[in-house]
């Protein structure tokens, strides 16, 4: 800053020294000034004396006195024109010092002037640097709790129903006094600069605005200024990017089964017992065939009592006939008996011929009701064979499915586990990347403090166990309904047998039609 007083001494002595300067240069031209008069005066004289001798004798005293008032004259005008000069010097080194005056009081107000405004564009530019830092450091800070808000959000939503470590706060401090030492850095880094260019301003603007001597006005060169291209620090950029990161919400949820269908083990364990059956089958068999032989034996009986009947009824009959008589002749006893004889054997025979006709019906009639009771008994046991080998493959074709929707069972098991495995991977990565990318844009890429450094750690490994608590969920209801999906699929299959002992439906029947006695024929 110019010390006002000192300057306007300066100049003043300078002008003070330039006057005296202008004052002897002028003084200086007095004696020029007084030998030109005295040459004029010279030649005045000598012009006035030429005058007087035409007039007057040279030696006389009238021409004496006239040239001696003439040359008096003549110094009165000298003297008068020495005394203006000087006057008239003196009056211009007075205007010279009141203009002088004047321009240092000019001078001086503009250099007041200039100190009033270049302190007040200095306060100006001081606030301005301080209000420019300030607002730096309020525009980081701002960053750095908006920063650390959001990373304390993003921890409580990720650890949400979960404990999160006993050095998470500690951390979060820790953290916030690492941001908070960086936008320290930062400012003083950027006070410097702004310093620098505080000066710079301050210089160009001092170094722009003038006062000028000559006039005592102050002139300011806008264009200079402008070209000096002196201006403010911008604040360095600060890019910071908060990348979210959602909850790792993965869960898997079996669907319940509802109405599963249990059954007994006698009802797993289907059982068919065929032998009962065929020795049923072959006790009625065994039966019929004794009803039907008692059946057999009541129609011989009557045939029996028929052929006792037909012979004393026939016996009576052959007693009583005779032989025919021949020309009035009548036959002797001899002749008699021996007709009776004869007609006694054909009664015998044909008695014994009818016998044996309906003997022969009754064993037509046996060997037919024989022969369907062996049919019935083959035909029922091979029904009972084929109602076992049904049964039988039935079960095997149970046996086989319940096998095969176990295996298939397993396999889905294996299969969906495997994808839940290879999913609940590739989520747990995508996861991991993302929070990677969020822990990168929190603490930087290789952050110094060891509890910044367990955050990833410790957050991965809950990923982890968070896959593992879901596998173990998928295990737990496998565990709990594999059995009993297997056990209503067993339920579901019945091999059952609703067989009732085949029975046969006989009609013991015979129409005994005893043979007319008046059939018989003699022939005698």
């Amino acid at each position: 800053m110019v010390d006002v007083e000192t300057c306007i001494t300066r100049y003043n002595t300078k002008l003070s020294e330039a006057r005296d300067a202008i004052e002897e240069e002028l003084n200086a031209k007095k004696t020029p000034f007084e030998v030109k008069i005295d040459g004029v005066h010279t030649t005045y004289l000598d012009a006035f004396k030429l005058y007087l001798k035409n007039c007057y004798d040279e030696n006389s005293t009238e021409y004496t006195d006239k040239v001696a008032a003439y040359t008096l004259e003549l110094q009165g005008i000298k003297d008068r024109a020495v005394l203006a000069f000087e006057k008239a010097v003196t009056a211009a080194i007075a205007r010279i010092k009141v203009f002088h005056d004047q321009i240092l009081a000019r001078f001086r107000s503009c250099l007041t002037n200039r100190t009033c405004r270049i302190t007040s564009y200095d306060a100006q530019i001081n606030a301005r640097s301080i209000d420019i830092v300030n607002r730096y450091r309020t525009q980081l800070e701002a960053i750095v709790t908006k920063k650390v808000s959001f990373v304390r959000c993003t921890f409580s939503q990720l650890y949400a129903g979960k404990t999160l470590d006993a050095e998470h706060e500690t951390t979060m401090v820790a953290y916030n006094a690492e941001l908070s030492g960086q936008v320290d850095t930062d400012v003083n880094a950027f006070q410097g600069l702004v310093d620098t260019a505080v000066e710079a301003i301050k210089e160009s603007y001092r170094c722009n605005y003038k006062c000028y001597f000559q006039t005592g006005c102050y002139g300011f060169s806008r264009k200079s200024y402008s070209r000096s291209c002196i201006s403010f620090p911008s604040p360095p950029k600060t890019s910071y990017k908060l990348v979210g990161v959602g909850q790792f919400k993965v869960c898997w949820k079996g669907c319940a089964y509802n109405c599963l269908r249990t059954c007994t083990e006698e009802e797993k364990n289907c059982e068919f017992d065929d032998s009962t059956h065929i020795t049923e089958i072959g006790t009625k068999a065994e039966g019929y065939k004794a009803d039907l032989a008692e059946k057999v034996q009541e129609w011989t009986n009557q045939v029996g009592a028929w052929e006792s009947t037909a012979r004393t009824s026939l016996t009576a009959t052959v007693q009583c006939m005779k032989p025919k008589s021949y020309c009035g002749v009548a036959p002797t006893q001899e002749q008699i008996e021996a007709f009776q004889i004869i007609a006694q054997q054909q009664a015998d025979n044909w008695i014994a011929a009818k016998k044996t006709a309906l003997l022969a019906q009754i064993q037509a009639v046996n060997t037919r009701i024989t022969c369907q009771i062996d049919s019935w008994k083959l035909r029922a046991e091979s029904y009972i064979v084929k109602v076992k080998a049904q049964f039988d493959c039935c079960v095997t074709n149970k046996n086989a499915k319940i096998l095969s929707y176990t295996t298939s069972l397993e396999e889905k098991r294996v299969a969906q586990r495997a994808a839940l495995v290879t999913r609940l991977n590739d989520l747990a990565t995508q996861h991991k990347c993302q929070f990677d990318q969020f822990y990168l844009c929190a603490f930087g890429e290789a952050p110094v403090d060891t509890l910044i450094q367990d955050l990833q750690t410790l957050y991965h490994g809950c990923v982890d166990i968070k896959v593992d608590d879901v596998l173990a969920k998928f295990d737990a209801f496998w565990t709990e309904w594999q059995p009993q999906l297997e056990e209503h699929y067993t339920c579901g299959f019945k091999c059952t047998t609703k067989v009732t002992t085949p029975c046969l439906n006989l009609s013991y029947k015979w129409n005994f039609c005893a043979p007319s006695l008046s059939s018989c024929r003699f022939y005698c």
